[in-house]
């Protein structure tokens, strides 16, 4: 093995002991903004003394999270994406090793996510711990679907692993929630939006493309119609709205007044893994197009590049704050699309290297962000359990296992290398 690949088997293992030390009980980046007063001041609509008044509120909140949460008395809590994360991570690990410590760990993590589905609805369904507020007030525990999606492909990563049907059924569940619970607009004759909870008719491309690629991958399970045709016309709302440049905006375009023209990293990642994973299940042009171009345009605009230097940019136009789910997406997308870059790894390789050499800490957790102000770079070591310390878990082990499979498929001595 080569030594990138060490050094991330090193940075993992130093994460696992600060995960088992500290458990999966944590804060989040979103947990204090659920707060009465956070939520007040997160109202789109307010006379500009209210804007300005609540600039300190948020500025404190950056620089003393810590403090903050303790005046507020915000308690840690587990959070249903960042199990299914964890989830995912041991499988992937136990797929790796064949430890069972880690199919352990992965049961556990699946047994919680089953025992603390959101109530109120008869199809499997997951929210967050606390209230949020992105242009509709949400309550805690209400559905989203980026948490199903995290969730479902937990489990189906541990039907692919264990061959237990249960498994499965879950993902049919949380399909059924896609298609009978979210709300679904048509866009046009042959697409449609799959809304981000219940609660509200947002347009949000990354939670529609989630959408799609697991009702495609379920449908083709399971030979359910259904399911394949909705998750194809979600998917076509995305190759409508895709930008001559490659990239996709985050909102759709009828709802860009709430953030026009936004793209970052993170969200762009999503986005590119699902076209990806589209145009893997069905073998259709168009979306190997789709996520080719989306591909071309990520690696020249939301990469810092530098010789042996590789870090992820927060947005195309900024590197900074350098943000720990931008490190770990950056991560994961590039795992998985490592078979479509005609260079030797070492670009990947390079690229994990700086980021665990830029953001974990001594204890093994890693930071939540970077901000410069000036010339002076200030680093929030606040480690948060969903935003950092779960994402960087499936991210390590997601770069361990596509790795491995990588070089042993491309092996002299290979007989998959050689069957090819």
């Amino acid at each position: 093995m080569n030594l990138s690949y060490n050094k991330v088997s090193s940075s993992l293992k130093n994460l696992e002991g600060w995960i088992n030390k500290n458990g999966f009980k944590g804060y989040d980046p979103h947990d204090i903004k659920g707060l009465k007063l956070f939520i007040y001041f997160l109202r789109p609509k307010h006379t500009i003394l209210m804007k300005i008044i609540r600039k300190p509120f948020f500025y404190a909140l950056d620089y003393f999270p810590l403090t903050l949460r303790k005046i507020f008395q915000v308690k840690k809590t587990t959070n249903a994406k960042g199990m299914a994360l964890f989830a995912k991570g041991y499988l992937n690990l136990f797929e790796l090793t064949g430890e069972n410590n880690y199919k352990t760990k992965a049961e556990e993590c699946l047994t919680w996510l089953l025992n603390n589905r959101s109530e109120g609805f008869k199809n499997n369904a997951w929210g967050y711990p606390f209230d949020w507020q992105s242009g509709v007030f949400t309550p805690a525990g209400t559905p989203a679907s980026v948490v199903c999606n995290a969730v479902g492909d937990a489990f189906w990563k541990a039907w692919k692993v264990f061959n237990n049907p249960e498994y499965l059924k879950v993902c049919e569940g949380l399909c059924d929630f896609f298609l009978e619970d979210l709300n679904i607009d048509e866009v046009a004759n042959e697409s449609i939006c799959f809304s981000y909870t219940p609660l509200d008719n947002l347009h949000v491309h990354n939670a529609n493309l989630l959408c799609a690629e697991f009702l495609i991958r379920i449908g083709k399970a399971v030979k359910n119609e259904k399911y394949i045709e909705f998750g194809l016309k979600a998917a076509n709302y995305a190759l409508e709205e895709q930008n001559e440049d490659g990239s996709i905006y985050y909102w759709g375009n009828d709802q860009q007044y709430h953030g026009p023209n936004a793209i970052d990293h993170y969200h762009s990642g999503f986005e590119i893994r699902c076209l990806f994973m589209i145009s893997e299940l069905t073998g259709r042009i168009e979306y190997k197009e789709a996520y080719t171009r989306y591909y071309d345009f990520y690696l020249k605009n939301l990469l810092a590049q530098d010789g042996d230097f590789v870090m992820p940019k927060m947005t195309p136009k900024s590197y900074y704050p350098i943000n720990i789910h931008s490190c770990a997406e950056s991560l994961i997308l590039n795992s998985s699309l490592l078979k479509q870059r005609n260079e030797p790894n070492l670009f990947l390789e390079n690229l994990a290297s700086n980021i665990i050499d830029t953001m974990q800490g001594p204890d093994g957790a890693f930071y939540y962000m970077k901000r410069k102000i000036g010339s002076i770079i200030f680093t929030d070591k606040m480690p948060y359990i969903r935003w950092g310390q779960a994402w960087m878990f499936l991210a390590m082990s997601e770069y361990l296992l596509k790795t491995s499979q990588h070089n042993v498929v491309n092996s002299p001595n290979s007989t998959l290398h050689q069957a090819n």
